[in-house]
């Protein structure tokens, strides 16, 4: 999304929630839609690709780990037998640009018992808090299957080559 589509959609927000298009309403917009792309302009271009078998895949293994993280939070809220043993977990993500990551990061915090807490680009790294941190190694194996199929999925071309370079045994599909 270029500077002036975001510029164009943030004054059409601010218009909106003033919900009055007034003149004086479209240049506050444009004023502060304009301080806010000069500060923020963080997006990273990068075109995002839709593999729709791969997207399926990648649907097909969010939806699977939704269910089992809800049996689990379920069975852990009813009958806590053990102390829950919860942390954060630094996870690197490696080739993915901001869309990709970000859909990392939201189905993160879409599935029970995991939050993505923040994210740092220089590296790209997740950091999640797991509701059982017993295996840490296992929270970052489920968060690079993710990735992997989010790459898969949705990722250009060099973030596929960066795939193929990856020692990776988490997932093996094409």
């Amino acid at each position: 999304m270029n500077r002036l589509v975001r510029l164009v959609l943030l004054t059409a927000i601010w218009v909106v929630l003033w919900s009055e298009p007034s003149v004086a309403n479209v240049v506050g917009g444009l004023v502060v839609a304009g301080v806010i792309v000069a500060l923020f302009d963080t997006w990273r271009r990068g075109p995002v690709i839709v593999r729709p078998l791969a997207a399926a895949r990648f649907l097909a293994w969010f939806l699977w780990k939704l269910v089992e993280s809800n049996v689990v939070v379920a069975r852990t809220v009813v009958a806590p037998r053990d102390r829950i043993r919860t942390g954060i977990v630094a996870v690197p993500l490696r080739g993915c640009s901001d869309a990709v990551a970000t859909l990392i990061a939201d189905a993160i915090s879409l599935t029970p018992g995991t939050l993505t807490l923040e994210v740092r680009r220089d590296p790209l790294t997740l950091y999640v808090h797991a509701l059982d941190t017993r295996d840490v190694e296992q929270v970052q194996r489920d968060v690079r299957t993710l990735e992997v199929l989010a790459v898969r999925a949705f990722g250009d071309d060099a973030a596929l080559a960066g795939l193929a370079d990856d020692d990776t045994t988490s997932w093996r599909a094409s």
